[in-house]
């Protein structure tokens, strides 16, 4: 018997066993055609990410039209833990290396969507945000999207998680995407002056 365990502007999100099933539910105030659609080409690009990062992201057992199946991971969420373990901001670090080298952007880099594994492994989950993208731009967000949410969450331990995350993120255009992310960085300090 499946049980909800999560509820999101797009998905419900049941747990059965050692598996999450993920459905994004129909939008009344959309057309029905469009919103399939939307559903539809969204549940098919989640599962397309997900295959593609294997250690990173949690196994894709099934992919419906609007629904996922895929593994269920035990462990800890790191926003419950990362401020008294900033070291393992190195893993986080290597893991979104790895993903922006395969030019995937996770979209919601925080760590409310991290998981410490029982083998000690950091991985990353709810990729209804991401996307495939080349853009140095997309990877700068991604990495200033997790800063932000280090600083409001981990702000006790903020520059040992930020130093650690920058020793573990070795992507190979790190120096152009780092770049990019002062730059990102200096237009959010220049909208908050207003």
């Amino acid at each position: 018997m499946a049980k909800e365990i999560a509820r999101g502007a797009e998905a419900i999100i049941l747990k059965e066993k050692s598996r999450i099933i993920k459905n994004r539910i129909p939008k009344n105030y959309r057309h029905k055609e469009i919103d399939e659609k939307l559903r539809t080409s969204r549940t098919k690009r989640e599962a397309t990410i997900i295959s593609k990062l294997p250690g990173i992201s949690p196994e894709l057992i099934r992919a419906g039209k609007t629904e996922l199946e895929i593994e269920y991971i035990d462990g800890q969420l790191l926003r419950e833990i990362l401020t008294q373990n900033p070291l393992l901001a190195k893993k986080i670090g290597r893991k979104t290396g790895i993903m922006h080298d395969k030019n995937i952007v996770h979209g919601d880099l925080t760590t409310s969507n991290m998981i410490l594994d029982k083998k000690k492994q950091v991985r990353f989950i709810d990729f209804g945000l991401s996307s495939i993208s080349y853009k140095t731009e997309d990877k700068a967000v991604d990495l200033h999207l997790f800063r932000e949410a280090v600083e409001s969450k981990h702000y006790t331990a903020k520059k040992e998680i930020w130093k650690a995350f920058l020793e573990g993120y070795n992507p190979k255009n790190k120096k152009e995407i780092l770049e990019r992310l002062e730059k990102v960085e200096k237009r959010g300090k220049n909208k908050q002056k207003y």
